[in-house]
């Protein structure tokens, strides 16, 4: 009789954790996590052209591994919205160039480059080839066309 509780028992928690687990990856669960990557990488796309459109690919890609080096780090807002939105941090959340770039992403004319480089920051890739040199990103926080104490500078940018 004890043994067939504990089997009873064994058995509705195995399945309970079954259930438990399938609302984690349902359809449904994956259909809003695919929407939040796709708006993501459409935001990232979006302030990497902004930002550096007219840069080489290396630029580009930098843009975004800043961007994603501050959701990483405890100083900044932990989402890549957090970041790019953060008050006074990217000039084309203020002046309407994000704006201009969404527009550009969403009727398909983006450039592949450019979503090349938001999808290779996203994944977490912190190297760029620049000028033949492999250079490793994981410590800049900072970039514009300025940087006090600049340690690296591509096309546009110096980078801190």
């Amino acid at each position: 009789m004890k043994a067939k509780i504990l089997k009873t028992i064994v058995l509705t928690t195995l399945i309970i954790s079954m259930l438990s687990a399938s609302l984690f990856v349902s359809p449904a669960n994956k259909t809003v996590e695919a929407k939040v990557k796709a708006s993501t990488l459409r935001l990232m796309a979006a302030i990497i052209n902004s930002e550096a459109g007219n840069q080489s690919y290396a630029g580009k890609k930098a843009v975004g591994i800043v961007i994603m080096n501050r959701v990483k780090s405890k100083q900044f807002p932990n989402t890549v919205k957090g970041v790019v939105y953060q008050r006074g941090q990217f000039s084309p959340v203020r002046n309407g160039s994000l704006k201009k770039s969404f527009k550009l992403y969403d009727s398909g004319k983006m450039s592949k480059s450019i979503k090349k480089a938001a999808a290779s920051a996203l994944s977490g890739d912190k190297t760029v080839k620049y000028h033949g040199k492999k250079i490793n990103m994981k410590k800049y926080k900072f970039f514009s066309g300025y940087v006090a104490g600049c340690k690296l500078k591509i096309d546009g940018h110096q980078f801190k």
